[in-house]
């Protein structure tokens, strides 16, 4: 029997605006790969699930997921905020690759997608997401048949509302689908974004312990509680953490209503699941707190990556460096469709089949404060713009999880040999921009949002106001 790709991330699901996603007619000839179903959970730390080891039962279905399939223990996001971490995870291409930045930011259309490459080769694609910031404007919906963008649907008032709609989808297109009729599915939930506020039960499933300090409401998101994210009476980090767990539990508890209904469909043997994020969240690490991308710390870069291939062992743990760039090999390989060129990550399936994966020595992430970082298996790099200069510090990941102190003084030599490698990475970014640039264009900005958008990107701290 054709095996399908299930894979579950923090991600959107395809469907045109204000209805759901439907299967398409049979696709002739009918390709010979897996159908892919990927799940993405928008801000989500790894080291808040129990299958990495937090000790809160919050995802008790993602948790029993990697015990069907595989789990990358080190995977992290390319770029730590949303739309850039889809650019990357939808086109398997760096920046100096595929043209992401502030002049052109979204999918640029010289770049294959996932979607595009999938639906060339006869694949249903579909999706329904929540989050502005992967709209249909910036090109993400190219290459899926139906896009749906929740956020625009008036009858869709609230978060959770959106969230419900998305599993709806999911749960009716898995229950349509057929065996043999390959499709690529892909859902985007934007819990445990901020502002935490998950609903009931899980708004109180988690109480916080009692004491710690109270910490002060701040307008900014650092020295304390951002004002924008305050709640009465909650000024202690616990209060908050507890409230980002519901959020979690809450959409792993949405998880498992789709997972269901893949288990009770014709095309569970076939399918292959991810489950995985678009970046993590800084709970106060770093003075940082309720957000990501600032900086280069694992709570922003580490996520969680789970994958069920049918017929692969389960169990398997697996802790070498994998990345967000590696998505697209990794679904295209159980596709069985041919790469587009330049790709910058690897396929992920001999690893899931229990052999051996890339095997690097390290991985490389930026940011879109002009932050890069390199990080290995214990040393993490981060280079820091200031002025004129480039400021470099080096962290003992394993001496020093929290990456709080700077070691490059007392270890000249390994800060060295990062250093160099870190610098070797940028010129062959700087190589690759040069080809890149021919290719924009003129065009580029941030183009028009429609005004719901707007303000569900306002509700979630992107933008201070909207015009009226």
């Amino acid at each position: 029997m054709r095996r399908v790709l299930v894979l579950c991330l923090a991600a959107p699901l395809l469907a045109c605006r204000g209805s759901s996603p439907e299967p398409t007619p049979d696709p002739a000839p009918r390709p010979a790969g897996a159908s892919v179903l990927l799940v993405t959970i928008d801000t989500l730390r790894a080291d808040h699930l129990g299958a990495y080891g937090y000790p809160r039962l919050v995802s008790p279905h993602m948790d029993a997921l990697a015990r069907q399939g595989a789990l990358f223990e080190q995977a992290y996001t390319y770029w730590p905020k949303t739309r850039g971490s889809f650019v990357m995870m939808m086109t398997g291409r760096r920046p100096s690759q595929n043209g992401y930045s502030k002049t052109h930011p979204g999918v640029v259309g010289f770049n294959p997608t996932i979607a595009s490459v999938l639906q060339q080769a006869g694949y249903r694609t579909a999706a329904s997401v929540d989050n502005p910031n992967v709209a249909r404007v910036h090109g993400y919906a190219r290459g899926f048949d139906t896009y749906r963008e929740t956020w625009e649907e008036p009858a869709l008032d609230t978060e959770w509302d959106r969230t419900r709609a998305i599993s709806a989808d999911g749960i009716r297109f898995l229950g349509s689908a057929r065996s043999g009729v390959p499709f690529f599915l892909w859902l985007h939930y934007v819990n445990p974004h901020a502002p935490y506020a998950p609903p009931p039960p899980w708004d109180t499933k988690f109480p916080a312990p009692s004491g710690g300090p109270r910490l002060p409401i701040v307008e900014s998101l650092h020295g304390g509680i951002p004002k924008k994210w305050a709640l009465p009476g909650k000024q202690r980090l616990a209060e908050y953490v507890a409230l980002y767990d519901g959020e979690v539990a809450a959409v792993d508890d949405e998880l498992g209503r789709v997972l269901g209904a893949l288990a009770a469909s014709t095309v569970k043997d076939e399918t292959l699941v991810v489950v995985t994020s678009d970046h993590g969240e800084s709970l106060g690490e770093h003075d940082y707190y309720f957000d990501h991308g600032e900086n280069l710390f694992d709570p922003s870069l580490r996520i969680p990556l789970i994958v069920v291939l049918p017929g692969a062992p389960s169990g398997v743990r697996n802790a070498e460096l994998v990345s967000t760039l590696d998505l697209m090999p990794t679904l295209l390989d159980a596709a069985q469709v041919s790469y587009p060129p330049d790709l910058a990550g690897a396929s992920l399936l001999p690893a899931v089949r229990g052999r051996n994966g890339p095997a690097r020595e390290r991985l490389f992430a930026q940011n879109e404060h002009h932050l890069s970082a390199g990080l290995g298996a214990r040393f993490k790099l981060v280079a820091t713009p200031e002025g004129q200069k480039t400021r470099h510090a080096l962290y003992d990941r394993h001496a020093d999880p929290g990456e709080t102190r700077d070691v490059g003084r007392a270890a000249p030599e390994t800060l060295r040999t990062e250093r160099r490698e870190l610098e070797l990475f940028l010129e062959r970014a700087d190589r690759e921009w040069a080809k890149t640039r021919p290719l924009l264009g003129e065009g580029g900005g941030e183009p028009k949002l429609s005004a719901a958008a707007c303000e569900q990107l306002r509700a979630l701290g992107y933008v201070q106001k909207c015009a009226p």
